[in-house]
């Protein structure tokens, strides 16, 4: 494997900013490209917007997982900055898998065709060890030849710790597991969680309840807490087959033992998905309706 290291300020000084990505309050994603007599290559350059200590500590922490993790669903990173404030990314052209429920769910087929590949990173990652801690639609990207890429490594942990550790709560409210509120979770089983709830939505278009925050009384999280599904299937009005509201009810659970691993939940996908081809066609055809 081609070892990752911090690159020279000439390197950043050569790249020319093409255009915006992303921009959130801590962070920012830059479209740059580089050019060199062997071709032109594009990158998304992910940097600290403000000097914020939460941001710095993401970024090094993503850092550090991504120099030790190689998956073709993965994204790749090709370097860092020398004040670890900036890293240099493959760029995915097409965008997150939120563009491809603008318009309308997903079938059953073309859901766990994607996240047959999600979960094929996922477990390469609890293999070794690894968690993402933040899995969700918008941290899933579609690169050149429609294949998903998981990004946005910042709250990762290896061997259940981060490079740095902090005070924040892993992971965005409405994809996180019930038990992060409380010390000590199985982080795998929580990436578990938040597959299933990015499942949900796919096949659906809306989430299956909007926080799990004990704080916040979501509804329908208190009728899938309480195991209340007849209830929940009902109010909630979803055309969803038995079998998937069977998997729904194993990965939702408020025991993260009783949810499937990563290995199990990709065969899961794995008999459901279609093929290759239609996938791209239906990707293909979703980006163009936007």
């Amino acid at each position: 494997m081609q070892q990752i290291q911090a690159l020279p300020p000439q390197f950043f000084q050569t790249l020319k900013i093409q255009t915006i990505l992303g921009q959130g309050h801590d962070a920012k994603v830059l479209l740059a490209l580089e050019t060199k007599d062997s071709g032109n290559q594009l990158y998304a350059l992910k940097c600290q917007a403000q000097k914020i200590q939460d941001t710095a500590i993401n970024l090094f922490n993503e850092i550090q997982i991504l120099i030790h993790i190689k998956h073709p669903h993965i994204i790749e990173l090709f370097g860092y900055s020398q004040d670890y404030t900036c890293l240099v990314l493959q760029y995915c052209p097409h965008g997150t898998l939120i563009q491809l429920i603008k318009s309308s769910p997903l079938p059953v087929s073309i859901a766990s065709s994607l996240l047959y590949q999600v979960t094929l990173a996922l477990n390469y990652m609890h293999e070794q060890g690894f968690t993402h801690g933040d899995l969700k639609l918008s941290n899933i990207l579609i690169d050149s030849q429609y294949n998903l890429k998981l990004c946005d490594f910042g709250f990762a942990r290896w061997n259940g710790k981060m490079a740095i550790e902090k005070q924040t709560i892993a992971g965005s409210e409405g994809y996180t597991a019930p038990e992060i509120w409380k010390p000590n979770p199985n982080y795998m089983k929580t990436d578990m969680f938040s597959v299933a709830v990015i499942f949900f939505i796919l096949i659906t278009g809306h989430p299956p309840f909007e926080s799990n925050n004990p704080d916040n009384h979501d509804p329908w999280w208190n009728l899938i807490k309480n195991n209340e599904w007849d209830t929940y299937w009902k109010d909630i009005r979803t055309n969803i087959d038995q079998e998937c509201k069977n998997l729904f009810v194993q990965m939702f659970s408020t025991q993260p033992d009783e949810r499937l691993s990563a290995n199990h939940l990709n065969q899961w996908f794995k008999l459901k998905q279609t093929t290759q081809e239609n996938l791209i066609q239906e990707i293909k055809k979703r980006l163009a309706e936007m």
